[in-house]
Parts: C-alpha cells; sequence; structure tokens
C-alpha cells in the first residue's frame, strides 16, 4: 500500500507555479526496487547494470515521466576485442559476435591490434568509459602465460561481465569458452591414422599459449594411444610464415601428416611442403585449424577443423548481457565447444614405403 502511495503521490507532484515536477532518481529507484546509483546509471547509459533490471527502470522512468538523457544511447554496448584483423578468424569472431548482438537489441564497440597487456588495459578502460555493460574478448592476455590479471579484475570489481574465449585461467573469475581442442586434435589424428599415416606432427605458435599448450598435451596423449612411430612439434606463430617453416621442419623429420595449428599456418605448410619438392596430398597431408572463409579455396582445399563461432558467439553474448550487477551471474564458469572435421583435398592415403 506504501508502495502504491507513493507512486500516486509521484505521478502528481507540481512544482511551486503549478507545473509538473520531474521524478527524482530516488522516485524511479523506489518504484523500481533499485538504488539511486543503478537509476543513474541507466538513465546516462552507463554499463554495470544487468539487462532485466536495465528495461525495468526504463519501463518505470518512462511511466513516471522522465526519460533517459536524449544523448544516451540505451542499447546495451558490449566491449569486443581481438588481437588482429589480419588472420581471417579474427573478423569472422567479430562479425559473428556483432550479428548475435543485433540479435538481441545490443551493439558492439571493436578493439584490434591489441598485442601487448598495455594496450589491452587501454582497451578494456576505453569500454568502460563508453558505457560498455560487457567485454568479450578473444584470444587476449588471459590465454598467455606468464600475464598480469589486473586488468580484468579491475573490469570484474566494476560488476561489469567478463567472458573470455580460447584461453582459461584458474587465477580468474568470469565466463571462459572455447573449441575443444583435445577433441579437435583426437579428430585430425584418427583421420590421419585412418589414412595410413604413422609418422605425424604438429605446427603451433607460442608454446606459453593456453591452447597450443591445450593441443600440444592432447597430441602427446592420442599418440601415445594410437602408438606412432613418432609425434614431433614444432614452435613457430601463427602466421604463413609459421606454416611454412613448420612444415619444412617436420618434413625433414620424416613426417606424412600434419596438423597446424590455424589454417593461416596450414596454407603457408602447403607452400612449405612444396619447397621440399613434395606435394599435398601425393607425399604430405596437412590439416588446418578454424575454417577460415578462404580454406576451400587454397590449392589443394584444406582439410581444417572447424571451430564453432556461431555457437560460442551466441554464448559469449548471452553471458555478457544477463550477467551484471552481481544478482544471477555465477562467479565462473568454463565450457568446451565440440569442433568439427571438415574434409577436403589436402589430406589423402600415405604412401606406402
Amino acid at each position: 500500500m506504501r508502495k502504491i502511495l507513493h507512486r500516486v503521490a509521484v505521478l502528481t507532484r507540481y512544482g511551486p507555479k503549478g507545473g509538473r515536477v520531474k521524478p527524482r532518481l530516488v522516485d524511479i529507484a523506489r518504484a523500481s526496487g533499485v538504488s539511486e546509483a543503478t537509476v543513474s546509471r541507466v538513465l546516462n547509459g552507463r554499463g554495470g547494470v544487468q539487462e532485466a533490471t536495465r528495461q525495468k527502470v526504463l519501463a518505470e522512468s518512462r511511466r513516471l515521466g522522465r526519460d533517459p538523457a536524449p544523448e544516451a544511447d540505451t542499447r546495451p554496448l558490449v566491449g569486443i576485442m581481438v588481437p588482429d584483423l589480419e588472420n581471417p578468424v579474427f573478423p569472422a569472431w567479430v562479425e559473428r559476435i556483432e550479428a548475435e548482438l543485433f540479435l538481441r537489441g545490443a551493439s558492439g564497440i571493436v578493439a584490434t591490434r591489441v598485442r601487448t597487456e598495455e594496450r589491452e588495459a587501454e582497451a578494456f578502460d576505453r569500454f568502460l568509459r563508453a558505457g560498455a555493460r560487457g567485454i568479450i574478448v578473444v584470444s587476449g592476455f588471459h590465454a598467455v602465460r606468464p600475464t598480469g590479471l589486473d586488468h580484468y579484475r579491475a573490469v570484474l570489481a566494476r560488476g561489469v561481465p567478463l567472458c573470455m574465449v580460447n584461453g582459461v585461467r584458474p587465477d580468474l573469475d568470469g565466463t571462459f569458452l572455447s573449441t575443444d581442442d583435445g577433441e579437435a586434435v583426437r579428430l585430425a589424428l584418427t583421420h590421419l591414422v585412418d589414412l595410413g599415416h604413422r609418422r605425424i606432427g604438429l605446427g603451433v605458435g607460442d608454446e606459453h599459449t593456453w591452447p597450443v599448450q591445450q593441443k600440444v598435451r592432447a597430441f602427446h596423449a592420442v599418440a601415445g594411444d594410437l602408438d606412432l612411430e613418432a609425434s614431433p612439434v614444432a614452435y613457430t606463430d601463427f602466421t604463413y610464415a609459421g606454416g611454412y617453416q613448420a612444415a619444412r621442419e617436420l618434413v625433414g623429420q620424416g613426417c606424412t601428416g600434419m596438423i597446424l595449428g590455424s589454417d593461416v599456418m596450414a596454407a603457408g605448410a602447403l607452400e612449405g611442403v612444396q619447397s621440399r619438392r613434395l606435394t599435398v596430398p601425393g607425399d604430405v597431408s596437412v590439416v588446418g585449424y578454424d575454417d577460415i572463409p578462404w580454406a576451400q579455396l587454397t590449392t589443394p582445399p584444406l582439410t581444417t577443423l572447424r571451430q564453432a563461432i556461431p555457437e560460442i558467439s551466441r554464448a559469449a553474448v548471452r553471458a555478457v548481457l544477463e550477467g551484471g550487477d552481481g544478482s544471477r551471474r555465477a562467479p565462473r564458469s568454463e565450457f568446451a565447444v565440440r569442433p568439427q572435421l571438415v574434409v577436403r583435398g589436402s589430406t589423402g592415403a600415405a604412401l606406402r614405403r
């Protein structure tokens, strides 16, 4: 009854000259059952508020006769961070995440060329100053050891949901979504073994990154289960040149099959194999990772492991939009999504020697 009377009082409040008085923050807060600070964040388009709470505050403020600040964009804003746009897999992530945001009536702000921890911290700060209600980080420094995590913790301390893709840190809260690298390696190795390959190598990037460590651990475990002749690993980087170098190294160790840590690396590996006067897949079979748009356009088309980018993007957007103010968001959650083996022309039966 007291709440109803308060609403009536608010609706009938007039100034000394008979003009209608704009409802105060405290009026909207009481009607919505939230704090004045939360109302202020909502009306000024700032982050740190759960989407359901935001919609309730907006509805009550309009009912009471007060609209958000004219310059405020009341759509939820989400920060999206990727290391670069040179590897086609990262534009694919951005495009899919933005598509999922659009479907939920939200918008995104993108930061790229994040090559250092300092640059990542600056990007986080820019997101927060812009009013981001959540941040999605794809292959960020959360996936690199050892790195500082203070800027990640600062985001979480402000009540802004944080979702980290393809990398897990046990000493950090948040939502972690990854492609199941162990399953990816098992699928690729089994495929090559079924084709008759017994000496198979792995080409990957920085050994300090979480995805590389997961791939290498699974590679040795599965190779041991399959009783392969050898399972050499070439550490280079996730570039065309890195794949070229890895392929030459692995061919030099007698590998007739190889798995690369990205499709960009795999494209470089095709040239690396050919530089040894060998053919793909006649002499050497090559498996990529990601299934980027042009993976089927190489010569030969790449057999690869397709990351579930649409599914992971959907889950990431849901995690950051449904989190906020700590009311229903779990402090930590981890999910791994199964990849898909896409067989094309870069793998074939092993030559009988």
